[in-house]
């Protein structure tokens, strides 16, 4: 005994007309297929979002320290009476608790650069994960690292979950690369004083978080 499907398909074969029945099942086996389709892809997009989101925070982060450059025609770092610290840098481009501004900044012409995000105390913080926080500082990653020796403003994100730096990296350098590239990340902090990049492969057993680095404006 022939199926259903077998009776259709020699149907449509013999250049006949479909019934109502018949129309019916076919619309709705196309409904299914693009139903299919469009959530396949929107879990792609969704698995992916996050990851794509933390490259274009670090990318607003650049454009910010462009922006206080271009206004102030100093980079955050050189902006207050003494050396900024590495959380200072961060709390500079987001006008919040600095006091001590150098000599030549106006502060007349002082806003919050970075809107959007999260602001707590002295502090910035993103929130990927369980959240972390934010800074940088004028550094320069290693030779090994394929980015040059020039000083750039290094943005440091902690606690970011490896699968979302993955996407990161794979966003600005196009390719997966913990220590080579403008993203790197791993276990151990890049911003350590001395020539950045000095990171610790990730691994998934020491529960998924990355310091993920990003080398952003050359300021020297």
């Amino acid at each position: 005994m022939k199926s259903k499907f077998t009776r259709l398909f020699n149907r449509m074969l013999s250049n006949k007309g479909y019934t109502i029945d018949q129309t019916i099942l076919i619309v709705a086996i196309i409904a299914i297929l693009i139903t299919l389709v469009i959530v396949t892809v929107g879990w792609q997009l969704i698995n992916r979002s996050s990851g794509t989101k933390a490259g274009a925070q670090v990318k607003q982060i650049e454009d910010a320290n462009g922006q206080f450059f271009s206004s102030q025609r100093v980079w955050p770092h050189q902006a207050l009476t003494s050396t900024a610290t590495a959380t200072q840098n961060m709390q500079i481009l987001a006008n919040n608790g600095i006091s001590t501004w150098a000599a030549n900044i106006n502060q007349s012409d002082l806003r919050n650069l970075i809107p959007g995000f999260k602001l707590s105390g002295s502090a910035i913080y993103h929130g990927f994960g369980s959240g972390g926080i934010i800074t940088q500082q004028a550094n320069r990653f290693l030779a090994s690292m394929n980015v040059g020796t020039d000083t750039r403003m290094v943005v440091q994100f902690a606690g970011v979950p490896l699968s979302e730096a993955l996407e990161a990296d794979r966003a600005i350098d196009g390719v997966e690369g913990f220590d080579v590239g403008r993203v790197i990340y791993g276990t151990s902090a890049c911003l350590n004083g001395t020539a950045g990049g000095n990171v610790t492969a990730p691994s998934e057993a020491t529960g998924g978080t990355v310091f993920l680095c990003y080398a952003a404006n050359t300021v020297g």
